[in-house]
């Protein structure tokens, strides 16, 4: 094994240096953006029964601030950076306006499994506007409601988006065709599917949940306290059976192997009718839209992965046809456990160490998934998910079965010899460094929702008495939003489920 460890290294190195002297890293620019989610909870730590406050702006009109699941679900949205600290500093910037415009009585949840929920009907979902757009995104909701309960929906995670720029993926592609761009990106998705379990392991933070989230759900959970439920080695529940997942979507077995037949894929989970969904029905015992559709996802934001192909939209155009008609622009990284010793949930040297991951899977060799290869990938990460603490575990990794240690240290080293080729490459060499040795599940001193109530004390304290030059541009866009809103015109209720119905025809 250590023979096989320094092949792949001596042909990484190669790689590298090739790429260097082609001056791939010194032209190297990346682009990234940052989605994060997390409740609004009250002073006793249960979620928010408020409508998202009007002085956030409209959820369906902002662009920085909005809302996802639930009414009290904030959705952060950062623009586009260059810098990994201007990104940062933005993201801590939405936090302290949100911090300082929402009721005074409120905190942020800090975890990304939520708190108690003791009554899940009490969970208000996401609502936007009477308008063909506004309905569409409620029901979209309301959907999610009925096919998986509100409690799984109540997880909230946190998106790293990641672009290269043209420029600098030709030299990498040694073409600046679309196809070949699309290529490029596809091949960073299949390695990322193959280390996922890897990003499972430095990421994962979710190995404790209240009790009331699996209250009448199956589950392999051992009791930790009174309150709690959690498993020992676990890394990331969250990406378990009893976080967000759909059985449904397994049976899709989409492999990234080529962007038509991805989204060949979508269409058909969109457009064919499952039986579970199809039993619920589109209509409510009221005859009102309770589902978009009655396939495997009702749209395409419904599929859940670890990452997902992107292209960037100013009008409605549906992701579908943006990937279709333009190819991929961007990639949208999930899989990610909010970080709570960061007050944004994400440090610095997350961000770093999540570019030095997806450069890897960049710049390796990336052959098609085959239908056995997406086995091992899969179960490599239920192992992760419930088992990567465990040192003893082992998972398959480069056409073999080896302990998790092992090929967690293989793959550090290979991380290391990238970050040597990037400029800037201290900061990056830190970054490794401090992500090894970070915090990961860590248990409860108290119980799980009273350690969060106390971190959300602390964390609105600071947001709240803290200030930025960027708060006055975030402002700006809030009120802007709420004008906005004003101008969409409403519709009828007859329009407005004659679009809902219609939506997925034009698919």
């Amino acid at each position: 094994e250590l023979v096989q460890g320094l092949m792949t290294n001596a042909l990484l190195k190669s790689r590298l240096v090739n790429l260097k002297d082609s001056g791939f890293f010194e032209n190297l620019e990346i682009e990234r953006g940052i989605e994060k989610e997390f409740f609004r909870v009250d002073k006793n730590g249960f979620i928010s029964k408020k409508s998202h406050p009007e002085s956030l702006g409209s959820a369906l009109t902002n662009k920085l601030i909005t809302t996802d699941f639930a009414e009290a679900q904030v959705e952060l949205v950062t623009p586009v950076f260059k810098e990994i600290d201007e990104l940062y500093d933005y993201l801590l910037s939405l936090h302290i306006f949100v911090a300082q415009n929402i009721d005074e009585n409120e905190m942020l949840w800090p975890f990304s499994m939520p708190p108690q929920i003791k009554d899940e009907s009490d969970i208000n979902l996401g609502f936007y506007h009477q308008s063909n757009i506004g309905l569409l995104k409620h029901v979209y909701r309301k959907g999610l409601k009925v096919r998986y309960g509100p409690t799984m929906q109540c997880v909230s995670g946190m998106h790293y988006n990641f672009s290269i720029k043209k420029d600098s993926l030709s030299i990498l592609t040694k073409s600046s065709i679309q196809k070949d761009i699309d290529e490029a990106y596809l091949g960073l998705i299949r390695n990322f599917k193959r280390l996922f379990w890897f990003v499972l392991l430095e990421f994962g933070q979710t190995n404790v949940v209240d009790s009331s989230f699996i209250n009448n759900r199956e589950h392999k959970l051992e009791k930790l306290n009174s309150n709690d439920m959690y498993l020992e080695n676990a890394t990331s529940l969250r990406m378990s059976d009893i976080g967000y997942q759909s059985k449904a979507q397994k049976g899709l077995n989409i492999k990234y192997n080529s962007l038509s037949g991805f989204l060949q894929k979508i269409r058909d989970a969109i457009t064919i009718p499952y039986k579970e969904f199809e039993d619920l029905g589109l209509l409510d015992s009221d005859n009102e839209y309770q589902q978009i559709s009655n396939g495997i996802i009702q749209i395409e934001n419904e599929y859940y992965d670890s990452i997902r192909p992107k292209r960037s939209s100013t009008d409605n155009t549906r992701p579908y046809d943006l990937l279709k008609r333009y190819g991929i622009e961007y990639l949208e990284v999930r899989g990610i456990d909010l970080f709570p010793d960061d007050i944004t949930g994400i440090s610095v040297h997350h961000m770093r160490f999540l570019d030095i991951v997806l450069i890897h899977c960049l710049i390796n060799e990336s052959p098609k998934i085959t239908d056995d290869e997406k086995e091992k990938i899969d179960s490599n990460d239920i192992k992760v998910i419930y088992e990567g603490r465990n040192k003893k575990s082992n998972i398959y990794f480069n056409n073999q079965i080896i302990n998790i240690e092992e090929a967690r240290n293989n793959i550090f080293d290979e991380l290391k010899l990238i970050a040597s080729f990037l400029n800037n490459s201290e900061s990056f060499e830190e970054s490794i460094e401090h992500v090894i040795n970070s915090i990961k599940g860590k248990l409860p001193s108290s119980s799980f929702h009273s350690d969060g109530i106390n971190k959300a004390k602390e964390n609105i304290e600071i947001l709240r008495s803290n200030d930025s030059s960027n708060l006055v541009g975030i402002k700006k866009e809030a009120e802007l939003s709420l004008d906005e809103l004003r101008k969409i015109p409403k519709n009828s209720s007859e329009e407005m489920n004659e679009f809902v119905k219609n939506y997925n025809l034009e698919l």
